[in-house]
């Protein structure tokens, strides 16, 4: 996981986790395993199941409070999961893998098995997409700060649509049209604080913003594939 450009370190930790997929086929299974690093933008565990990059995974973990962002009272946190690196380990593999949060990306309950890839990653090979993987765009993990409220409240979220002056993203913040916040990627540099110009309710009930960027005009890499 060294080529992602983290802005939580890892430490070692060591829990049971509750691992649920689905392979090339369709079919779901369950593996538990143990993690042996975390921090709360994501986890590494060890996985005898065949994975990939691109991969979304479902844990159940007694993930400590610090590292939650959400579900801070309950003994489990449930979260989905982006696999970011795949590395052979003994019978298995060592998965490192970006938390993405309560809800699996837009397409997850047609395209299970699917590969969802940021805009910089590389294509799979063709092979694993005859075995019946498809190439889906992803959301973009990002951090949703209010500006102007007495209580600073953030949202780790995803921006499930980015283009180059705005972006939509799921988001549960009582926020008003015309609020602006501070719009920033996780796992990159790209920054800006930006308008909500709308807000209204997905027809799969989660709420979702509309926003225009109003410092800078969103990077290449994260609208190249739009």
């Amino acid at each position: 996981m060294n080529e992602e450009r983290r802005h939580h370190a890892r430490l070692p930790l060591t829990m049971p986790v509750r691992v649920s997929g689905f392979g090339a086929d369709g079919h779901p299974w369950t593996e538990m395993s143990t993690v042996k690093d975390a921090s709360a933008s994501g986890a590494a565990f060890l996985l005898k199941h065949p994975v990939t990059r691109g991969h979304v995974l479902h844990l159940s973990l007694p993930l400590p409070k610090r590292y939650r962002s959400y579900d801070l009272g309950d003994a489990s946190y449930h979260v989905y999961v982006l696999v970011r690196a795949v590395v052979p380990e003994g019978a298995g593999a060592r998965v490192g893998v970006m938390f993405l949060g309560k809800h699996p990306p837009r397409g997850f309950d047609k395209h299970p098995a699917g590969l969802y890839l940021l805009p910089n990653d590389p294509s799979p090979a063709k092979s694993r997409e005859r075995r019946g993987c498809s190439r889906l765009d992803i959301f973009v993990n990002v951090r949703l700060t209010r500006l102007h409220h007495p209580s600073a409240r953030q949202e780790r979220t995803i921006a499930e649509n980015i283009g180059r002056r705005g972006a939509r993203v799921l988001s549960s913040l009582p926020v008003e049209t015309g609020e602006v916040l501070l719009f920033t990627e996780i796992d990159g540099g790209f920054e800006t604080r930006v308008e909500i110009r709308g807000h209204y309710l997905g027809p799969d009930n989660i709420p979702r913003l509309n926003l225009h960027f109003l410092d800078a005009p969103a990077p290449d890499r994260l609208v190249a594939t739009r």
